[in-house]
């Protein structure tokens, strides 16, 4: 099993964050604690890298994977439709355990910004969004330290700053067409308060 890497909580060392960037610049794949469960990470924009980040999870290539972003501004700036419901879902829940999936050029996309220092710093230092999806084998238990996930998935580096949370709770998955909102994935957030939230963008 790889050795994981303690990283502090609240305060990310800087040099740990950046052995992080390089291998994820290199292609390599990082497992990264967030407030839910912990997840593993590609740079998608490298060559070959969405493939391993796949074949370590042990998934469907079709099934699509989520992305991580430093802040709501690098979410917009893809957007195809950047509307008042999905500014009041980023005000209200980012960063948090809400996975918004919206179109983009690139086709539909769900995208989190997470409320955790460590995962934070990393998409801040990367100055990009990556893939992001939990470290575990495909249909398995999600994780919940950094041992767990080392053990379960194959990565290239280990970012460890304990345990992620009492339960294996995953984000909360919306789809957002339009001024439309569905659930596609029940989780920390209740979808009645993310569906209120969404139409109150609409006065």
């Amino acid at each position: 099993m790889l050795k994981p890497l303690k990283i502090d909580l609240r305060h990310p060392e800087s040099d740990l964050l950046e052995r992080a960037r390089k291998c994820l610049t290199e292609g390599g794949l990082v497992i990264v604690p967030t407030e839910t469960v912990y997840g593993i990470a590609c740079d998608p924009s490298i060559p070959g890298a969405m493939e391993r980040l796949i074949l370590a999870k042990g998934r469907d290539g079709d099934k699509p994977i989520a992305r991580m972003a430093a802040n709501a501004e690098q979410v917009a700036a893809v957007s195809k439709d950047w509307n008042p419901g999905l500014q009041a879902l980023a005000e209200t829940y980012w960063p948090g355990p809400l996975t918004i999936v919206l179109e983009t050029s690139r086709g539909w996309t769900g995208y989190r910004v997470p409320d955790h220092a460590v995962a934070l710093a990393l998409a801040n230092v990367c100055g990009r969004t990556l893939a992001l999806t939990s470290a575990n084998l495909s249909g398995e238990p999600d994780t919940l330290t950094a041992e767990q996930a080392a053990t379960a998935v194959n990565a290239n580096l280990v970012l460890d700053s304990g345990s992620s949370a009492e339960r294996a709770l995953p984000s909360t998955v919306v789809k957002v067409d339009g001024n439309h909102i569905e659930c596609l994935r029940k989780g920390v957030v209740p979808f009645a308060e993310v569906k209120q939230i969404f139409k109150k963008g609409y006065p």
